[in-house]
């Protein structure tokens, strides 16, 4: 056994006692390799009573900060048998133990060995991280199906990756952007067999990153690590396949990966769903698309001094969407009513070329680059009817409409930071630029047709249209980072934004000879608009040992202008000087290396807009105009949220509970007139006492029998909404409570996953004359997943969703089936064919509601139904130009 030297430095000085750092990394005596999630313990020499514990990380390596004083160190792990070591610290040095071997244990029972299984979540300080073997899915399994099976991941009902009720607005991969951040892209391309491990934390800003200070808003980050076999290799799959009502789902997707080098090149052509799972309330696969794609990603890191980025995608997507919506609008003389069916059909074409980079000439330097430029063309048709009528009265206005543009759309856009430190203390500087330009040309017509039925009169709108966009921003950030001791700093900062936009809606209508010579100059504008934004920015940090805290205060002059015109004829022309304030407050305390606390407040003023200030009238369409209001006052949002999470390796539990809520003084809200042929004049209007609150928690821990665990999910959301419907004020209270709770079960040959969720929608509305406007959601599933002999598998999904409380035009419960049959052969069972059958009896259902301040709506909108698809999938995994071989090819169920 080595021994260990100790030398000795004073760390930090937190709360009046002194504390040391001790470091080490666990090796396996056998193969040399790093020990992960090893639990490591340090006792007091006295009476060997528990002080403080660890768990090792990916490499091994594990820091602990004991006060001076004689210990044993106590090192476990499933695997290996337990080491034990005297330790002496004293206040003079830091304490490096180096590599400490482990010895692998005789759990040899016959030909069974016994090995350690890893827990499904555990928390690792800031990050939540998921264990991906727990969460099976199919052999073609993609990282939307992956992500989808686990508790807290969800996608909302417009399409948006949440965690926890926020937004994740990157995916990385092994800690590099994949296709500058595309999440839609990476969900439904990158195979969830190729990942090991799903990261959830908040990352900074490049600019936060250079100063040390913390984002007050950092953005949600879900980091996917690559499984070892795929690294250093050239990986991926091709798919072809075929089925009913012209169904086709063609793929390919190639990855080579080599240290921190990274290339992806994603081709894509299908008319379905990518998603076998699909099932439940969700409007993100709303209508019917064809996807024809071509992407390529690369990260490029040849040195410890420049990394490069970046990718090319062009993009031509055809999609088909039908939506019929009943809504409710609350006013005092009966409720008014209005269904709505329409149709559009989007074609879309962009050439994207984005790029980012990071260069760091010496120690003291760094400086980011980013790029973006995107061309594209569109064509979009849009149909619709719509009837409307006050509740009780026989009176009705129904139209129809048709609306055609074809445009075409430009923007480049560009950023560099520079951070320079000036001391080894954390005195800093940094510089960040932007900039971007953009423009649009649409060319269209638009012709539709009202009915007044108690006028007895039509109103028809034909009009060719004619619409021109420009703009472009540009700004300054400048920030100084003054170290006041060695756990606290201060910032100071100055930010300028410029921004200018433009666009001119030039709108015709026919003469005597059916030409479109004439302007229509209730529809016409021609608009300049320029702001000019300053924040002065004063922040302080503490950072210690389990604890950091920041307060910072913004002070935002803002100038504006606008100018509205009609040619040459000016309508009106206005000025605006406010002042916004923006208080942060954070705080995080980290009790051990498997626990975090987090509290955050965020408070920001805002003023009104120079459109919600206007006098000027505009015409959206035969039914709707709008108007602003100068009287309107700013409003300020105060913001809390706070989040508690804790695992426990051993027993491979985890625990979160979160809660956050708003109040928004002076908030500015729509003001309503609608009249009893159903004609709306907007307005706004500042209102006080709204506000909102949510809370949840979330569980997932195995039983006493490893192959079974559970996971629970329980969220609540209240909400008051204060508005104006028809002139009168408007108080929505509008309370949902959500429970899902599943079991899973786990072996080599077969998994079993059985999930029950509940949803209670709970409105009530001063104004409407029903008491309960409720709605509640019940749905069950049962997913799994047998491998049988010949290296066949079998998939089935059930899942039963009940909707209750709904309109009665549409129907209230959806029984779901997917079924697929695969068959692995060829050598290395690279090769897949596969027999999927979804929505086996045709009953897919998409309905949603809406609750908003002064309505109620429920819409169902086209999806894909029921069809057969057949396919060929081959996978592929070579090193350095090779097959791979048994150790080294990727892990068993990968590829499609």
């Amino acid at each position: 056994m080595r021994y260990f030297y100790c030398i000795f430095l004073l760390f930090c000085l937190c709360i009046g006692s002194y504390a040391q750092t001790v470091t080490g990394t666990l090796h396996s005596s056998l193969k040399n390799e790093p020990v992960s999630y090893a639990s490591i313990r340090l006792l007091s020499a006295n009476d060997s009573t528990y002080v403080m514990g660890a768990l090792t990380r990916d490499e091994g390596e594990f820091t602990l900060h004991p006060k001076r004083g004689s210990y044993i160190l106590d090192i476990s792990s499933l695997g290996y048998d337990r080491s034990t070591f005297s330790l002496e610290v004293s206040d003079k040095s830091d304490i490096d133990l180096g590599i400490i071997l482990l010895k692998e244990a005789e759990n040899v029972l016959g030909e069974a060995v016994v090995t350690a299984s890893v827990p499904d979540i555990i928390v690792k300080g800031d990050t939540i991280e998921y264990n991906a073997d727990a969460y099976r899915v199919g052999e073609d399994a993609l990282l939307q199906d992956l992500v989808r099976r686990m508790p807290g991941i969800e996608v909302s009902s417009d399409g948006k990756l949440m965690a926890n009720g926020k937004i994740i607005s990157k995916i990385l991969i092994d800690g590099k952007e994949f296709f500058d951040n595309d999440i839609d892209l990476a969900l439904r391309n990158l195979p969830a067999s190729m990942v090991n491990k799903l990261q959830l934390f908040k990352d900074q800003s490049e600019m936060s990153k250079l100063t040390g200070f913390k984002d007050s808003n950092a953005e949600q980050v879900l980091n996917l690590t690559v499984k070892e076999g795929m690294k250093k290799s050239v990986f991926g799959n091709a798919r072809v396949g075929y089925g009913t009502d012209d169904r086709y789902s063609n793929k390919v997707n190639a990855n080579y990966m080599e240290d921190d080098n990274q290339f992806a090149l994603i081709g894509n052509m299908n008319n379905v769903t990518d998603n076998f799972e699909y099932s439940g309330v969700s409007s993100q696969y709303d209508g019917i698309t064809k996807e024809r794609n071509l992407s390529t990603n690369i990260n490029i890191q040849r040195n410890d001094k420049i990394s490069v980025g970046g990718n090319i995608r062009y993009e031509d997507n055809d999609n088909l969407f039908k939506m019929d919506s009943d809504t409710e609008t609350f006013i005092e003389d009966g409720n008014r009513m209005s269904t709505q069916s329409s149709s559009s059909n989007n074609r879309k074409r962009n050439l994207i070329y984005s790029m980012h980079s990071k260069w760091t000439p010496d120690s003291l330097t760094t400086v980011y680059t980013r790029m973006s430029i995107n061309t594209g063309t569109s064509t979009d048709i849009r149909r619709g009817e719509s009837l409307s009528y006050i509740e009780n009265q026989n009176d009705t206005t129904s139209g129809w409409s048709d609306y055609v543009t074809k445009g075409n759309t430009y923007s480049l856009n560009g950023s560099l930071v520079i951070g320079r430190k000036l001391n080894s203390k954390g005195r800093n500087i940094s510089l960040s630029l932007t900039g971007a330009f953009r423009g649009s040309k649409d060319n269209g017509t638009n012709y539709s047709t009202t009915e007044y039925q108690s006028l007895n009169s039509t109103k028809i709108i034909d009009q060719e249209l004619s619409i021109r966009g420009s703009g472009n921003n540009w700004g300054i950030l400048l920030s100084y980072v003054e170290p006041l001791s060695k756990h606290h700093s201060l910032l100071l900062s100055y930010n300028y934004r410029q921004d200018y936009s433009g666009r001119d809606r030039l709108t015709y209508r026919k003469d005597g000879e059916g030409e479109y010579t004439i302007i229509d100059k209730d529809y016409t504008r021609n608009t300049l608009s320029r702001y000019n934004t300053q924040r002065f920015n004063v922040g302080f940090q503490g950072v210690h040992e389990k604890y950091e805290y920041s307060l910072g205060f913004s002070v935002d002059p803002t100038y504006s202008k606008n100018r509205s015109a009609v040619g040459d004829s000016l309508i009106e022309k206005q000025s605006q000087n406010v002042v916004n304030y923006s208080p942060t407050l954070k705080f995080t305390y980290r009790p051990s290396s498997n626990a975090t606390f987090d509290f955050d407040y965020y408070g920001s003023t805002e003023h009104p807009t120079l459109r919600q200030l206007s006098k000027d009238t505009i015409i959206i369409d035969a039914l709707s105009r709008t108007y602003g209001n100068p009287d309107l006052k700013p409003s300020f949002d105060n913001n809390v949220s706070m989040y508690y999470q804790i695992s426990n390796y051993e027993k491979g539990a985890f625990f979160m509970i979160t809660a956050s809520g708003n109040y928004i003084v002076n908030k500015i809200v729509d003001y309503t007139i609608i009249d009893p042929q159903g004609n709306t004049e907007s307005s706004y209007r500042n209102v006080k006492g709204n506000w909102g609150m949510n809370g949840g928690i979330m569980f997932n821990t195995p039983l006493r029998n490893k192959k079974i665990t559970v996971d629970n999910s329980s969220f609540a959301y209240f909400v008051r909404n204060i508005g104006y419907s028809n002139g009168a004020k408007n108080i929505t209270y509008n309370l949902t409570l959500s429970e899902s709770f599943s079991i899973n079960y786990k072996s080599e040959n077969f998994n079993q996953r059985l999930q029950a969720n509940v949803a209670f929608n709970i409105t009530r509305n001063n104004l409407s004359k029903e008491g309960d406007l409720g709605t509640s959601n019940l749905g069950i599933k049962s997913s799994s997943m047998i491998k049988f002999p010949w290296d066949i598998t079998l998939q089935n999904d059930i899942s039963y969703t009940y909707n209750h409380g709904y309109s009665a035009a549409f129907k209230n419960s959806e029984l779901l089936w997917n079924l697929a049959v695969s068959k692995q052969f060829m050598k290395k069972k690279a090769a897949t064919v596969k027999l999927q059958c979804y929505d086996l009896l045709g009953d897919r259902n998409n309905l949603v509601r809406v609750v908003s301040g002064n309505y109620i709506s429920d819409t169902k909108t086209n999806m894909i139904g029921r069809y057969v698809l057949f396919s060929f999938n081959y996978r592929f995994n070579f090193l350095n130009g090779k097959t791979s071989s048994a150790e080294t090819q990727a892990p068993e169920g990968y590829g499609y």
